[in-house]
């Protein structure tokens, strides 16, 4: 049985050697660096020796030029089977030290054995011709030493490439850390969101609803009409601030339309001289032609508004402020070149100031939820993060262009649509509201709200029952089952949820009309399940056109089962 010599340093490429030759009929021996082998080689010359390159105490070239000058080995086949050094360089070397064969791992097991069948019949029949003679010394080292320097070429280039990768790599993962942080602001902006729109709502249900009532019975000539307005455009504008929260934090849905850009801008326009100060100018110039957008109004406003503020923030000392729109058309160039945009005509929305400005690195986090260069307990870091999301939602593009000391300006790209832009109903406003003679329920936990619309509901005619939570509602219902026409209450009240208290008051009367109410968003009602589907459901805050509107509705139709 022919006897072969493994060399090499990795224990688990010895196994895999010797049981591919055990399994074809070799007796194998093994050796795991060069001074070992030659040592064993010695004691009992092998058939034919298969050695490693890279290997501690005697490496596999030092080993063939010994194995070379043995005067018992030398005549014994070398085959060098190595996976470190395979450039043509090295083979050369192996060769020129009178290796037999050069093959570079990994090879199939097939291959391999032929490789070794073919040297020990070349060997047998004396077809490897005479083993050359050792090199001389310094020839033999200065080769040596080239091919250490480019295996140590290699090892540097594969160590800078794993450092490039293991750069890329730890920059992904502090990228999806980043993200994972941006979601859990996101997680926390949304419960903070949700908390706060119901006591908020019920807030401006009083404002609104108290305001509403002086408005309608203010004359017009009176000279604190002009205040009151003020404060239902701002408790309207409030609405509109937690609905923007609500919507940038995914809590509520948008309330898309069709609207005239520069009507929005017009519309605020007063509001926004107020917020920026008598020391800043506001200078608008709008597009000739009307802008027509599928856009919630409310949303655009808020945009507006919190450019507004960080433009005043940003021009202490006073300075100017410009709105603009202008009509323009995207083709497919622009949309190469800048990466953004729809195709087809646009409006370009810009907000410049001339401030302070800021520098790059401020720039490319403005838009993250939280940052702020405000002092602690001036800013939110939320301003431009909700205006981000705001236009994201409307399949718009917004840019940001700003340098230290030369002023800031955002530029903010819309979808234009096609067609005219529909005139806004504004009859409802000057309709006398509609009421009745019937009997309305109203149970809600807030005293304020409950006075509000005792007194609302009374001015159109309406008897009105007060009740301020679920088992109070269904004692007074019990006492009046008969004359109660209608039942407006609150979802979320405390002892017991309006859902409960409606399902107890219909087993009194299954005829019973109900509307439910809720300073919660319209989506968490139904998600938490404190709603049935179908049921009627009225979102605070409870402006009186609303509600005289909806209440008639109900009243008027056929019985709510």
């Amino acid at each position: 049985m022919q006897s072969i010599l493994i060399v090499d340093d990795i224990a688990e490429n010895r196994y895999f050697l010797e049981v591919l030759l055990k399994g074809n009929g070799f007796e194998v021996r093994s050796a795991s660096n060069g001074a070992e082998a030659l040592e064993s080689a010695r004691m009992t010359p092998p058939d034919l020796v298969v050695s490693d390159i890279l290997m501690p105490v005697m490496d596999g070239y030092a080993l063939c030029r010994k194995w070379r000058a043995d005067e018992r080995l030398k005549q014994i086949p070398f085959i060098f089977y190595t996976a470190t050094f395979t450039d043509q360089k090295d083979e050369a070397l192996a060769l020129s030290l009178g290796a037999n064969r050069f093959v570079i791992k990994p090879l199939e097991p097939q291959a391999l054995m032929e490789i070794i069948r073919e040297v020990l019949t070349a060997s047998r029949s004396g077809q490897l011709g005479a083993a050359d003679l050792p090199r001389q010394e310094g020839e033999f080292l200065k080769e040596y030493n080239e091919a250490l320097f480019r295996k140590l070429e290699k090892k540097m280039a594969d160590l800078e490439r794993a450092h490039q990768e293991l750069q890329q790599t730890m920059a992904e993962q502090k990228r999806l850390e980043e993200q994972l942080r941006q979601v859990q602001k996101m997680e926390a902006i949304g419960r903070f969101s949700a908390g706060i729109a119901h006591d908020f709502n019920n807030i401006l249900t009083v404002i609104s609803g108290f305001g509403s009532m002086m408005q309608v019975k203010m004359p017009m000539d009176d000279p604190q009409r002009g205040r009151l307005d003020h404060i239902l455009a701002a408790a309207e504008r409030a609405k509109n601030l937690t609905r923007s929260l609500l919507t940038f934090s995914r809590k509520q849905e948008m309330e898309l339309k069709q609207l005239n850009l520069n009507d929005c801008i017009r519309n605020v326009e007063i509001f926004l001289r107020r917020i920026i100060g008598e020391d800043i100018k506001l200078v608008v110039s709008l597009s000739g032609e009307d802008i027509p957008i599928i856009a919630d109004g409310g949303h655009i406003e808020q945009v507006l508004m919190n450019l507004a503020t960080n433009a005043r923030d940003a021009m202490p000392d006073g300075g100017i402020l410009s709105i603009s729109t202008d009509l323009v058309d995207i083709d497919e160039g622009f949309i190469r070149m800048h990466g953004y945009g729809t195709l087809g005509r646009n409006v370009v929305l810009t907000v410049a100031d001339n401030g302070v400005g800021m520098d790059a690195a401020t720039r490319q986090q403005i838009f993250e939820p939280f940052f702020t260069t405000k002092e602690t307990g001036t800013g939110t870091g939320l301003g431009l993060s909700i205006i981000y999301g705001i236009v994201q939602q409307h399949k718009g593009y917004i840019s940001v262009y700003s340098e230290p000391g030369r002023g800031t300006t955002f530029r903010i790209l819309l979808p234009v649509i096609e067609g005219d832009v529909l005139p806004q109903d504004t009859a409802l406003n000057h309709q006398p509201l509609r009421g009745g003679q019937e009997t309305i329920l109203v149970v809600d936990d807030e005293a304020a709200i409950r006075e509000y619309l005792e007194m609302f509901l009374t001015s159109l005619g309406y008897n009105v029952l007060l009740a301020g939570d679920g088992h109070e509602a269904i004692d007074v219902f019990r006492e009046n089952a008969e004359n109660v026409d209608l039942v407006l209450i609150d979802v979320v009240m405390p002892n017991m949820k309006g859902s409960e208290a409606a399902r107890e008051l219909r087993r009194i009367r299954s005829d019973l009309k109900i509307i439910f109410t809720s300073g919660y968003q319209n989506d968490l009602v139904h998600k938490q399940k404190l709603l049935e589907e179908g049921m009627q459901l009225l979102m605070k805050p409870l402006l009186p056109t609303d509600l005289a509107g909806v209440l008639r509705t109900v009243l008027d139709s056929a019985i709510d089962k």
